[in-house]
């Protein structure tokens, strides 16, 4: 989905004595050379820091240009991109890392692990004289208090689905301070790849709220920076709503570059919040943002002119692996007033296959393509892009464009315009159409729902279209689920497994969008993509694994659940400034590796008003 924060008129050029100094020496040549003087640090490193083979400069911000507000800085609860860019990573830290640009999993907290033979257990073993930002110890204490929060079935983690093998939770369990041992209950193939998602939470600050029942009230965006304690490159400094927010140095963080000098690099890093993507590139050409992060297909020619003028260079970085796609609210329940989530008219349209094929059938996606990404992309019908070399499933249906059979399959419902208005009606004279939202904030999303408006409006399908702001959306995806259709997108995992989507294609998923969280599954098609996840993430063999995700991405074609719409072409802008930058399709593109990245000349981006 979408996200983000930060702006604001203040600066704080914070430059610590020691970075100001030089120490001149004399080469063999004869000549003179200069030194930048260490890094002043008030706090030993510590016996286990991981060693990165990198150097730079300390100091400087930079500067990030989004759209929309963080949900929580709890990363337990974190499921949203707008929450998960600033807790996933700069905040906070698992047992282990992925590093996008070799794409592969590497340690974390966890300096080493070992795996039983029969694959059943893992021994984590974790860095001695790691500390929370706030100086306490961090211990495997942490570790088993993360993984109780994240396995309680009251809470609404994002962990909860993928901390499970067949329905049933990982055993986490203490051998000392520094081990940790998980006990499967059943074999899982990706048991490496999808534990560093499980973030972790520092048990000295959060035990007591979460005995109380408190836990999905802490951490959330009115809370004070000061309260947050984190374990990843950064805290949290300052949080403006519809502004900014901006994270300073983690004084404690355990990752150290060749010279021994704690990472990160930065000052500071700053999410500058802005309300759409026009105004995203804007204040990116003004250079008052260090990275754009996408660019907005019509663009990209008038960024990548002005390259050299402007002082940054423009990463064409191929189809994306993020996903635009709409969807039909199929949750037949009611609120507590006893009011159905959806019109049981609808709910009877959307929930049956023809109708949602129809729909399908009835999208333009090669004239999205061409009018609104200007080329910049392709027809999108699957779950998976094919940038996703290892997953990707080419043979998922396709229901192209052809308005005769989306009309062929609306006629066999007995769809018919009965009082000619142009809109066809049901048999009870209800009139066919609903209400579909899309992020506001989003300008491409906004151009894609009045195509899609407009193509269904052909085939006698009245769509009422309503951008909404994105947290509103998520309030009605997530919370009261009052709403007809929506139009939004999903980035993909990292690591891009979907052992590490469950939570999308499992029924009980908390974002299985079209009907979240189901007791049981509600329809045949549902049980069997329960099944086949359970053996995507029980196989250890990866063949296997690919035949039953194939299968599931089979039946999301089949059944519409999703409709796909487009495959974008990622462009992402970053200053000349910034170094140590190593873009990647995944997300996060431009600032995967945000710890080794700095600053030339220790300066950055001065902070101006989003609006």
């Amino acid at each position: 989905m979408t996200d983000r924060f930060g702006t604001s008129a203040r600066v704080r050029v914070a430059l610590l004595a020691g970075l100001i100094g030089i120490t001149l020496g004399v080469a063999a040549c004869g000549k003179k050379e200069v030194h930048t003087a260490r890094f002043s640090d008030p706090n030993p490193i510590p016996e286990g820091a991981m060693h990165r083979d990198v150097t730079g400069e300390h100091g400087g911000r930079l500067v990030f240009v989004t759209i929309g507000d963080p949900k929580t800085f709890n990363p337990v609860l974190a499921n949203e991109v707008s929450s998960t860019d600033i807790t996933s990573g700069p905040l906070f830290i698992g047992l282990v890392q992925f590093a996008n640009g070799p794409q592969k999993v590497e340690p974390g907290v966890a300096s080493s692990w070992d795996v039983s033979e029969d694959g059943l257990s893992y021994v984590f073993h974790l860095r001695p004289g790691l500390k929370w930002s706030d100086g306490e110890p961090l211990d495997a204490d942490d570790v088993i208090f993360t993984s109780q929060v994240g396995l309680d079935p009251k809470i609404h983690s994002g962990d909860f689905d993928i901390l499970q093998t067949d329905g049933k939770p990982w055993k986490f369990e203490k051998i000392d301070s520094v081990t940790v041992k998980v006990t499967l209950p059943a074999p899982f193939g990706p048991v490496v790849e999808v534990i560093g998602s499980m973030y972790l939470v520092p048990k000295h600050k959060l035990e007591e709220a979460y005995k109380a029942g408190r836990y999905e009230q802490m951490w959330g965006v009115n809370s004070k920076p000061s309260d947050i304690v984190c374990n990843g490159p950064f805290v949290l400094k300052e949080f403006v709503p519809g502004e900014k927010c901006v994270l300073t140095r983690n004084p404690h963080f355990w990752e150290v570059d060749r010279d021994n000098q704690r990472l990160p690099y930065l000052d500071e890093y700053v999410f500058l919040i802005v309300k759409d993507l026009n105004t995203m590139a804007l204040k990116f050409q003004a250079g008052e943002t260090d990275l754009i992060d996408p660019i907005q297909g019509d663009q990209v020619p008038v960024l990548e002119d002005e390259q050299e003028k402007g002082g940054y260079k423009v990463y064409d970085l191929g189809p994306d692996v993020a996903t635009d796609f709409m969807w039909f609210n199929l949750n037949p329940g009611k609120n507590a007033k006893g009011k159905y989530f959806v019109e049981p008219w609808k709910h009877k349209l959307f929930a049956d296959v023809r109708f949602r094929r129809a729909v399908s059938h009835s999208i333009d996606r090669a004239g999205i393509v061409k009018a609104v990404l200007q080329g910049r992309g392709i027809p999108l019908y699957t779950p998976y892009t094919s940038s996703n070399k290892v997953w990707y499933d080419p043979n998922v249906p396709k229901f192209e464009y052809d308005p005769a059979k989306a009309a062929a399959l609306l006629d066999e419902m007995d769809l018919k315009d009965r009082n000619g208005d142009g809109l066809r009606d049901t048999p009870e004279g209800k009139t066919v159409e609903f209400t579909l939202h899309t992020n506001s904030e989003n300008n491409l999303r906004k151009s894609f729902g009045t195509v899609i408006a407009d193509n269904l409006k052909k085939v006698g399908i009245g769509v009422n279209f309503q951008p909404l702001e994105f947290n509103t959306m998520i309030t009605h995806l997530r919370e009261d689920y009052e709403y007809d259709a929506m139009l939004l997108g999903l980035s993909s995992a990292v690591p891009p497994d979907p052992a590490l989507s469950t939570n999308v294609y499992r029924s009980s998923g908390l974002t299985h969008n079209w009907f979240p969280k189901q007791k049981s599954p509600a329809t045949p098609a549902e049980a069997e993509m329960d099944r086949l996840m359970n053996e995507v993430v029980q196989a250890s063999d990866v063949a296997k694994r690919k035949a039953a995700f194939d299968r599931v991405q089979e039946i999301m074609g089949e059944q519409q659940f999703s409709i796909y719409v487009v495959n974008r072409n990622l462009y992402i802008g970053l200053r000349n400034r910034v170094q140590g930058a190593q873009p990647s399709v995944l997300r996060p593109h431009g600032t995967w590796n945000i710890s080794q990245m700095w600053i030339k000349g220790r300066g950055g981006a001065k902070l101006a008003s989003s609006q």
